[in-house]
């Protein structure tokens, strides 16, 4: 606390004692003051503080929105389709010339995606005419040879002349087929027949593509006995048959031959699987097996992979294949069940 002190006087003003006052401060109304002041500036800075980071975040993504813009079409810039440019009101000048350099950029890309495009059709043109060529040129040499010595040799005494005929005409007759077949095959490669696309019992359908074979060394095996996918009967049919075909084709030469065919469920998935323990697949022809005019057969044209790659991939699927030589190869199918 604090004390006042004066001088008690007489009337003739002589000091007669001492008063002493002592003072209690009371500070409480000061302080609560103080503290009132110092939470008024507080609010008042941590508000100034608020607009001065959002005035900063808008400022900042005005600047950088230019940028972003950039920076997304970039990443979304793809050669197998048509490319928007870029289009900004008021762009910077730096943004103004690297705006007009994507777009140049884009410019320039799409012609040459058109080129490439057109060179890739030509070129696939130029490969199928030469498989063309090659297939009929196979039939057509024996059929001139069979027609030259049948002119050479006719004679209209000879009293075999009516075998020698059938002889000959079966020589063409079985030409004539091969060629047919290699047009049909040619023609089911380059188009495939419209969906008609239903809900199928897959383990069904693939029983039934399965009863074509009489080959006792084939089994079939499925985890359920109802798989329901959306699909075409006719291509499934096809997919399996070509893809058994091929197994049959690589099993002659082992001793126990076995071809497995299965059907399982994997979530929104259904899995087609053809195994078999035959020749297998060397190493250096992996990466062609699905090539339309590969084949390590000496007969056929190489386009049953091919059309079931192209069959499979129509319904948004994926078809694999693991191969060992002379262990035997397994291809899978993955198809979406709707």
């Amino acid at each position: 606390y604090q004390a006042s002190y004066t001088y008690i006087n007489d009337e003739k003003f002589k000091p007669i004692g001492i008063l002493n006052l002592p003072y209690y401060e009371d500070n409480t109304l000061n302080d609560m003051e103080l503290k009132e002041f110092l939470m008024r500036l507080s609010v008042v800075y941590l508000f100034m503080l608020l607009i001065a980071i959002v005035l900063a975040y808008f400022i900042t993504k005005y600047i950088t929105r230019s940028l972003q813009t950039i920076s997304d079409k970039i990443t979304q810039t793809d050669l197998t389709k048509r490319n928007e440019k870029i289009l900004i009101e008021n762009p910077g000048h730096e943004i103004g010339k690297l705006i007009d350099s994507y777009n140049a950029m884009i410019d320039e890309l799409e012609i040459s995606a058109a080129k490439l495009a057109r060179s890739e059709r030509e070129q696939a043109w130029r490969e199928m005419a030469k498989q063309v060529a090659h297939e009929i040129k196979n039939p057509l040499t024996p059929m001139r040879l069979s027609v030259q010595s049948f002119e050479r040799k006719f004679n209209a005494d000879d009293p075999d002349i009516d075998t020698k005929v059938k002889e000959y005409s079966g020589t063409l007759i079985q030409q004539i087929d091969t060629m047919s077949s290699i047009a049909s095959a040619f023609s089911s490669f380059a188009e495939m027949p419209a969906q008609q696309n239903e809900n199928l019992n897959v383990v069904k359908i693939v029983k039934l593509a399965l009863d074509i074979f009489n080959e006792n060394y084939i089994h079939f095996m499925a985890d359920e006995e109802e798989i329901i996918a959306k699909l075409d009967r006719t291509q499934l049919i096809r997919v399996i048959t070509n893809l058994v075909k091929n197994a049959i084709q690589a099993v002659p030469e082992v001793a126990s031959p076995r071809i497995l065919v299965s059907v399982v469920s994997e979530g929104d998935k259904v899995k087609i699987s053809v195994a078999d323990n035959g020749i297998g697949i060397q190493d250096g022809f992996k990466d062609k097996v699905f090539e339309p005019k590969f084949t390590t057969k000496s007969s056929g044209m190489g386009l049953g992979l091919g059309m079931v790659k192209n069959i499979v991939e129509t319904y948004n699927g994926t078809i694999s294949f693991t191969s060992q030589p002379e262990k035997g190869t397994v291809f899978t199918v993955l198809f979406p069940k709707a």
